[in-house]
């Protein structure tokens, strides 16, 4: 069930990356096991430009990417969502350049009402890593169209990783930014009440239909054949639901021991973001009435639903 990845893709952090004639990437300092190589920021244009994930609040990638503007304009800055490896340098390169800063909303707009629900509760955890001074300039939706310089941008509002997660696309190009909710590296984490397991997949559903042929996600390379990777994800989601309903069919199991019994070769630095990807499995298979639960947290025991 693993995913073929191209791991070995070692950008120059901080020195922009030609993609296309108008597009370069340049990647942040803030490589770790969660963010791979670093944040990638993506500069589109020649004379004003528009700067897509401007990444973390980081002196040394701001030099960067002020020295790639040098004396151009920047109009406007997109955020895929709001973690904070992808928008807190938002804020300081708005005061640089007085470019508006656009995005869906806060962290928690499209939650569903189940995940607002478990969100109340103290022993559920998550929330990690999310930038609570979020600003935004202008709020954008499903299907909006976005009119910017010489380009026109769809948003494809794509919740799972993060309910403010969108996707831009140049349609006229097919080209996708597609922030974490596809990337280069690595599956992506879905840590509730955050992170939602079934939104994620009707998300990557949604993708499997789309037309475009290259995807810039927000950490490792590029993607080339972004369907072919978009159905490899959807299958291994399915297969691990299989695993994880296979794991409590004939005992009650917390999240961290179905992680020990049903992950390979697993790197024990993930170990954590594997639990909260269970939990967030879980969390999908209780309300499709598959498990079941005396109460949602990481130290909780479920079992296989006996009508399934």
């Amino acid at each position: 069930m693993a995913i073929s990845f191209d791991t070995n893709h070692k950008p120059v952090i901080g020195k922009a990356e030609q993609l296309e004639d108008d597009l370069v990437v340049i990647t942040a300092d803030n490589a770790s096991p969660m963010t791979f190589t670093g944040t990638r920021t993506y500069i589109l244009g020649t004379e004003n430009l528009i700067i897509i994930d401007p990444g973390p609040d980081s002196d040394a990638h701001l030099s960067s990417i002020m020295e790639y503007i040098g004396k151009r304009k920047v109009t406007d800055i997109l955020l895929t969502h709001s973690h904070i490896d992808h928008s807190p340098l938002s804020r300081q390169l708005k005061i640089e350049t007085g470019a508006r800063i656009i995005g869906f909303g806060s962290a928690d707009e499209a939650r569903t009402s189940f995940m607002k629900k478990l969100s109340s509760s103290l022993d559920l955890g998550g929330e990690e890593g999310i930038d609570k001074d979020l600003a935004l300039d202008k709020k954008v939706i499903e299907k909006q169209i976005l009119k910017l310089n010489n380009y026109s941008f769809e948003v494809v509002h794509t919740p799972g990783h993060l309910s403010n997660h969108i996707c831009f696309s140049l349609k006229e190009r097919k080209i996708l930014f597609s922030g974490d909710h596809v990337m280069g590296w690595a599956t992506t984490l879905i840590s509730p009440p955050d992170g939602d397991l079934g939104s994620f997949m009707n998300s990557l559903e949604k993708l499997s239909a789309r037309e475009e042929v290259i995807y810039y996600p927000g950490h490792g390379k590029s993607l080339k054949e972004p369907r072919k990777m978009v159905l490899a994800q959807i299958k291994h989601r399915r297969d691990r639901e299989k695993q994880i309903l296979n794991s409590v069919s004939k005992i009650s199991r917390t999240p961290a021991e179905i992680v020990d019994d049903v992950y390979v070769d697993l790197n024990p630095m993930l170990k954590a973001a594997a639990i909260r990807n269970v939990l967030a499995h879980l969390i999908d298979l209780y309300e499709r009435g598959k498990v079941s639960t005396d109460k949602f947290s990481q130290t909780a025991m479920f079992f296989r639903s006996n009508e399934n």
